[in-house]
């Protein structure tokens, strides 16, 4: 099972050379393969792109150009003319890649897009609940206050001997039609 396999991704041969120089609790095999590894990870960190296997892939940066005839990273098998230079019939056309690479790039752009639409309606969202908190703590508030006039009226009343002006009743009706609960 090759290393893209075991991952469930795509797997540079940057990775696969330091997977292939460590111990596994994760030492390197010798200060000179740790040096390297730190490279490719370098490298790799400033541009992932750089993952691809290529000519000039993180690898072939970290260790320098291929000799002929053999392929570091990959294994016993392709050559440098198999695996790099263009065959009589490539397997991929290059104007698919291309392709697939526009469409990559659309597909990340509208990733984005939609992230700022969600992120503005979750702010829009936000700034509705901070609203609607504010209206029903001033709610509260009036409930409080007209509690307080009517208890302040009652003992009004109470000291009026249970009787009211004529116009009080009047205009405390009207507080209640206008929305005074």
């Amino acid at each position: 099972m090759s290393q893209s396999q075991k991952q469930g991704r795509t797997v540079g041969r940057g990775e696969v050379w330091i997977l292939k120089h460590k111990r596994p609790d994760g030492s390197y095999l010798h200060k000179e393969a740790q040096r390297i590894g730190e490279k490719i990870i370098e490298i790799e960190q400033l541009d992932e792109s750089i993952r691809i296997l290529s000519e000039n892939d993180s690898l072939a940066q970290a260790l320098g150009k291929e000799h002929p005839g053999r392929v570091r990273g990959i294994g016993h098998g392709p050559t440098l003319s198999q695996l790099f230079r263009p065959s009589s019939q490539p397997s991929v056309d290059r104007a698919q890649v291309e392709e697939a690479q526009r469409m990559l790039c659309e597909l990340q752009t509208k990733v984005t897009t939609e992230k700022l639409k969600r992120k503005a309606m979750e702010d829009e969202l936000a700034a509705e609940k901070t609203k609607r908190q504010a209206m029903e703590d001033g709610l509260a508030a009036e409930k409080t206050k007209r509690q307080a006039i009517e208890s302040v009226l009652s003992y009004l009343v109470q000291q009026q001997g249970g009787e009211l002006p004529p116009d009080i009743p009047a205009r405390m009706n009207s507080l209640d039609e206008h929305g005074g609960n």
